[in-house]
């Protein structure tokens, strides 16, 4: 990132699933491409080039190397590697979103941090994204596993991108409408 407030794009070759990839953070764009990259240069992006919107990343941290395990055979070889994961949303069918993570290793720990930095930045800038949310849960949605759902599936997501929420759980079917027309917001 430029002193004078001119983002430029951050260019790295990093590893994802043991294979040697060009990874860019376009600023302007708000947008993170990763594509596969087998010779020593970042290179062009091809048909495999993957990317993320900053807008739809849920959080970004540092992995912990020692707990994981690498594979054998294509894995460069690094004395001390650093990663870090990408949590984000990945699109599927019938507009439904999935829960993805996407864990990038570094051959040095400057450049993990400088990575993690750069799209920590970027996330706190989304003026769209909320920092507490009022939630409210139908207990008999689901299959009266409203609660049990939400606990599960989206409490967590809610936790990770460091969003607090109110919950207020129904006991009648009309008493959600009501209080969404109540509460003032």
């Amino acid at each position: 990132m430029g002193a004078t407030g001119a983002a430029e794009p951050l260019q790295s070759v990093l590893w994802v699933k043991q294979q040697r990839c060009a990874v860019s953070l376009e600023p302007a764009r708000a947008l993170l491409r990763w594509w596969r990259s087998p010779g020593p240069g970042a290179g062009a992006p091809g048909a495999d080039a993957c990317s993320v919107p900053v807008s739809e990343i849920i959080a970004v941290e540092e992995t912990d190397v020692h707990g994981k395990h690498q594979g054998s055979g294509k894995w460069q070889k690094m004395e001390k590697p650093y990663a870090f994961t990408v949590h984000c949303v990945k699109r599927a069918r019938r507009h439904r979103w999935k829960w993805a993570q996407v864990t990038f290793w570094c051959p040095e720990e400057q450049l993990c941090h400088l990575w993690l930095q750069t799209l920590r930045e970027m996330l706190e800038k989304l003026t769209s994204r909320p920092k507490h949310l009022l939630v409210f849960i139908n207990p008999f949605g689901g299959k009266g596993q409203g609660k049990r759902i939400y606990e599960r599936k989206v409490a967590p997501l809610f936790t990770l991108a460091s969003i607090t929420t109110d919950i207020i759980a129904s006991s009648v079917s009309a008493e959600m409408v009501c209080s969404a027309r109540c509460c003032t917001v």
